[in-house]
């Protein structure tokens, strides 16, 4: 949250839980079931409200992992998310830039 708001950029955690991956154990056979029901519990519901659509990120690559494989989303890393914020905030700002060489 302090590197975010550095950057004049607002982050919010959100209490969610386990994933149901936790590393490896959600790719094991034997815990398939009980690693997505841990996942419906406590991701699902937040990855998949369209809410939130583009706006979650998330630090674990295996919670990003498990987000695209039950609910086909994309969870960028915190640093993904941050770069797309920078990179948005610099393409408005040459927008503006040019608009004014324009208007003079």
């Amino acid at each position: 949250q302090r590197v975010f708001a550095a950057f004049g950029l607002e982050l919010e955690v959100i209490a969610t839980g386990c994933c149901g991956m936790s590393g490896t154990y959600g790719h094991e056979a034997r815990n398939l079931a009980t690693s997505k029901t841990i996942y419906a519990q406590s991701w699902q519901p937040k990855v998949e409200d369209p809410t939130n659509a583009g706006r979650l990120l998330a630090t674990g690559y295996s919670c990003r992992s498990q987000a695209r494989r039950l609910s086909d989303a994309t969870l960028p890393h915190p640093l993904q998310g941050l770069l797309a914020a920078l990179r948005s905030t610099s393409s408005t700002a040459s927008t503006t830039t040019d608009t004014e060489r324009l208007n003079r």
